[in-house]
């Protein structure tokens, strides 16, 4: 009976981040390992020990996992301004964010973990040539301690796998 209220807010939680007006549209992708090596759970093994992450390998491959929604959950914090005067540059190295998979669980749809990298899509999902951030979640927490618990996801930007904004000529 405990678990009704964080049930309630997860149910609730999904509906505001779906039609929230600042809820951005997100693909979302996971690791692959490409070597061959025996397997003990979902982790290959290297002579007998287990890989810590899917950071320690080098032979990776990206998977979609599918598409849904992300909104900003520290909107309101302080951001360094540029030299210029003219723009924010955000408000540190780590961004929360509350995310819903598009289709719910027993529809197909997935459940972000740590690692998963995702594109915020700055306008429609469907144009190829839309700019995209790239995030990756470094970490889950939770502000309700009571099971099952409301998610929000700690995430970096990732400069690295994408340009962020594809300028125009």
């Amino acid at each position: 009976m405990l678990n009704n209220i964080p049930k309630g807010l997860n149910a609730i939680t999904r509906k505001v981040v779906i039609r929230h007006p600042n809820t951005f549209n997100c693909e979302f992708y996971r690791r692959n390992t490409n070597r061959i090596e025996p397997v003990v759970g979902e982790r290959p093994t290297i002579g007998g020990m287990m890989v810590m992450s899917v950071d320690d390998e080098v032979d990776i491959s990206w998977s979609m996992i599918g598409t849904g929604y992300a909104l900003v959950a520290d909107q309101f914090q302080p951001s360094t301004m540029m030299d210029r005067m003219d723009t924010n540059n955000g408000s540190g190295d780590e961004f929360r964010f509350l995310i819903e998979s598009e289709l719910e669980a027993f529809e197909g749809g997935f459940e972000p973990k740590k690692n998963d990298v995702f594109y915020v899509v700055l306008g429609d999902i469907q144009d190829e040539d839309a700019p995209r951030l790239a995030y990756e979640i470094i970490g889950v927490e939770t502000t309700v301690n009571v099971p099952p618990y409301v998610p929000r996801y700690v995430c970096n930007r990732r400069d690295d796998l994408m340009p962020h904004i594809m300028m125009q000529p």
